[in-house]
């Protein structure tokens, strides 16, 4: 049995060599089906479960709402109880008399705007004339009991600015008198005072709640703009306060609809729109932008929601829907109110938050991927490591000198070409040496060509190891070499160079085989020398031409010798001949 299955195998594989393309393609489409199916079945099993948690979370988010909500109508129920308590004080057989300032502002009361100073800290007492409050409904002056009511919003001023800051929305608390003044938290500014009482009675606090429209005395909801004239919307809380059956005036909470979206911003899950609605559908506010006084939950869904009314999810509490799409509405009413919490997320966003959990899945999928990877990337290197070692035995076949494994021309050209770009870069100098064999016919003549074939590789090894790492040594003839030397001043390369002549003058090199007999082979070479910058040369051929010219300069000097510049140099007395016969 196992010697068939290692036969299958040695095929499979063999096949598998033959064919990497196809080996890959199927590695990879195993890896890619069964990640798919364990993802499909992750999310299936998820999906519920993440529905469920934003449930969770939106009853918390509504519970916390609705804590601020209670909470600011029980700070206005006590702002009323107070209210009404102070007014049965002053009214009855045990009133205060007034103080100086109280008379004071009294004494200013057909003043346009007064007021009733306040220590620092506290809310101040703004009223205005009859005349302001003859143009506005429900204001009527009365003056039997306008320094009660001065006592009164007084006492009122010390409660309202007492009241701590709401750590989660920003609101203003106030006490409007029918007769003609109020005190809000925080202040409002003396050129405002006027403006002010107009909005109140533009929005209908007053009116709402005088006896016959409101008859049980409760508290009501609106939504609007700031009574103090700012550029926000509110959502408000009013409540009317009376002495036994007399209207006196209404204290009123105004929350910041800017303050609600950036509170619903912070609280919203990634990829869920949180909206507030009131019952007839109308923003309150939402985590997505700033709400516009008007706007309607149906012109901000899809079109696939136009049929979801609010009055439906009012009357069903709390639930969840779902459109054709995929998407999903959660909703929740918040307590008694007429308010609902709505939670929007289209089928994409709950995919993408479902995906994020799929840790584990996602861990097990990867883990199968990389075991196939791992075979894939066996089966990949033993058939490229093949062919990678070939393809580099050829490029160095192309680019190096068979016989002395220097650069060869065309390699030298391309290198050449790199260094001359990184000169004019980086403003560096480039030197140039040509080098031959002096008298080189006369050891192929006397050692043979074997022999002079070992010349030619001793010379390019101490070539190499005498440059730099940086320095490009190549065989550009028979027995012409050239050195291009990056970075290099003329001054540089002509010392280079006599080291390089003075190191070949004294090395000897081994005949072959058939010339043993005829002892050691000594031999010397002449050296031409240019400078990119000196020479004013911007190409290889004409720098190799200077060079060259400069290497036959000193041939004709009598070789065995360097030269670096044009100037006609002198021939040296007893010039070295050719190269002994034996060591």
């Amino acid at each position: 049995m196992r010697p068939r299955l290692t036969a299958l195998l040695d095929r499979l594989w063999e096949q598998a060599v033959r064919t990497p393309q196809r080996f890959v393609v199927l590695s990879f489409a195993v890896a890619s089906m069964l990640l798919v199916m364990l993802s499909v079945h992750g999310l299936g099993l998820l999906r519920d479960h993440e529905i469920q948690s934003l449930q969770q979370g939106q009853q918390l988010q509504v519970a916390g709402i609705s804590s601020v909500l209670n909470v600011e109508a029980e700070r206005l129920m006590s702002v009323r109880s107070f209210a009404q308590h102070l007014i049965r004080l002053q009214t009855g057989p045990h009133a205060i008399e007034p103080d100086p300032p109280l008379k004071a502002a009294y004494d200013h009361r057909n003043d346009d705007v007064w007021e009733l100073p306040a220590p620092e800290g506290d809310a101040v007492l703004f009223g205005v004339s009859p005349a302001t409050l003859a143009s506005l409904e429900g204001f009527p002056r009365r003056d039997g009991d306008l320094l009660a009511g001065l006592y009164v919003a007084r006492g009122l001023s010390h409660l309202i600015s007492a009241e701590p800051v709401n750590p989660l929305v920003a609101r203003r608390l106030m006490y409007v008198s029918n007769n003609g003044f109020f005190v809000a938290y925080p202040p409002v500014a003396p050129a405002d005072a006027a403006a002010t009482l107009r909005r109140v009675a533009a929005a209908g606090y007053i009116r709402e709640h005088q006896p016959e429209a409101n008859p049980d005395q409760s508290m009501r909801w609106s939504f609007g703009p700031a009574a103090d004239g700012s550029d926000d919307v509110y959502l408000s809380l009013s409540v009317p306060v009376y002495l036994e059956r007399q209207f006196r005036g209404v204290a009123i909470t105004e929350i910041s609809q800017h303050s609600m979206d950036a509170y619903l911003t912070r609280t919203t899950p990634e990829g869920v729109q949180r909206f507030l609605v009131d019952i007839d559908g109308n923003l309150v506010g939402a985590s997505t932008r700033d709400v516009r006084r008007g706007e309607k939950l149906s012109a901000i869904l899809p079109a696939s929601w136009h049929e979801a009314t609010p009055q439906e999810m009012f009357r069903r509490g709390s639930g969840t829907l779902r459109a054709a799409d995929g998407s999903r509405i959660m909703f929740q009413r918040i307590g008694n109110s007429t308010l609902a919490l709505v939670d929007y997320f289209s089928a994409t966003d709950l995919l993408l938050r479902t995906a994020s959990h799929l840790s584990a899945v996602l861990a097990a999928s990867a883990l199968a991927l990389a075991l196939l990877m791992w075979v894939t990337l066996q089966g990949i290197g033993k058939l490229f490591s093949h062919y990678q070692a070939r393809g580099e035995a050829l490029r160095e076949l192309a680019e190096t000198d068979a016989l002395t494994g220097l650069t060869n021309r065309r390699e030298f050209e391309a290198r050449f070409g790199i260094e001359y770009e990184h000169c004019l870069r980086d403003k560096t100098p480039m030197s140039m040496l040509m080098i031959d064999i002096d008298r080189f016919k006369r050891i192929n003549d006397n050692w043979g060509h074997a022999s002079g074939d070992r010349v030619l590789r001793k010379l390019a090894d101490v070539v190499r190891a005498t440059v730099r790492a940086i320095d490009v040594p190549a065989r550009v003839g028979g027995e012409e070499f050239a050195v291009l030397l990056p970075r290099t001043s003329l001054d540089e390369a002509t010392q280079t160079a006599e080291r390089l002549r003075k190191i070949l003058g004294q090395t000897v090199c081994e005949p072959a085989a058939d010339a043993t007999g005829k002892g050691n082979i000594q031999f010397t070479v002449s050296i031409g020398v240019s400078d990119m910058g000196v020479d004013g040369t911007d190409n290889l051929d004409i720098m190799l031409q200077v060079a060259d010219r400069r290497l036959y300069a000193a041939k004709a000097a009598g070789r065995n010798r360097v030269i670096s510049d044009d100037r006609v140099p002198e021939p040296a007395p007893g010039s070295v001949p050719a190269p002994a016969g034996t060591s």
